[in-house]
């Protein structure tokens, strides 16, 4: 009888063999056969579930944008004003969350010439900053605050894990940290900032 191949595991082993070549060795090395390499498996394999390399970044993305998500919400239900620890979860501020940043950065240099992609990126962001938004009402922030909040939230926690990933002995978890927690501070005054 056949192996019943679990469609999400193999999503998620997928995602972590794009972020390993990535991490280790650049955006230009994510190629069916390095990732095939990476995942120990070959290329005829992965191309059951993935067609091309455009096809493995943006594979590797939605997981990995699945996963950053699901844990800053599972951040905000624990304490549901600790929007800075909620977005810690999408900076580079450990291995694991540096090489999730270049699955980003990956994603973000092939959707500069692809509409397709663009797209998705436009709707991704829409679609948390609607939430984070809704969240931040649900705190009794104002609805202009929520929104100007939300903005400098996503704009600076970008911002930073960009500069992180290419200049990461000046941008340190801490400085990381301080610099998110100075603007979320400005951004948000009403949400005492998280203490940890």
């Amino acid at each position: 009888m056949p192996r019943t191949v679990d469609v999400e595991t193999r999503r998620r082993d997928i995602a972590a063999a794009v972020r390993g070549v990535l991490a280790r060795d650049g955006v230009d090395a994510v190629t069916m056969r390095n990732v095939a390499n990476e995942l120990g498996a070959t290329t005829g394999l992965l191309t059951h579930w993935v067609p091309n390399r455009i096809g493995l970044i943006r594979l590797a993305l939605e997981e990995t944008a699945n996963e950053q998500t699901d844990r800053a919400v599972a951040v905000l239900l624990r304490r549901p004003e600790d929007v800075i620890g909620a977005m810690e979860e999408f900076m580079p501020l450990d291995p694991d969350r540096l090489a999730e940043m270049k699955v980003w950065l990956g994603f973000w240099a092939l959707a500069i010439s692809d509409q397709t992609l663009r797209a998705e990126q436009r709707d991704r962001y829409r679609d948390f900053r609607v939430r984070l938004t809704a969240h931040l009402r649900g705190l009794g922030v104002s609805a202009a605050r929520a929104q100007s909040g939300t903005e400098l939230a996503i704009a600076t926690a970008d911002g930073i894990a960009v500069a992180a990933v290419l200049e990461p002995e000046h941008w340190t978890p801490a400085r990381q940290r301080r610099h998110l927690r100075a603007v979320i501070g400005y951004a948000l005054p009403d949400l005492a900032p998280a203490r940890r």
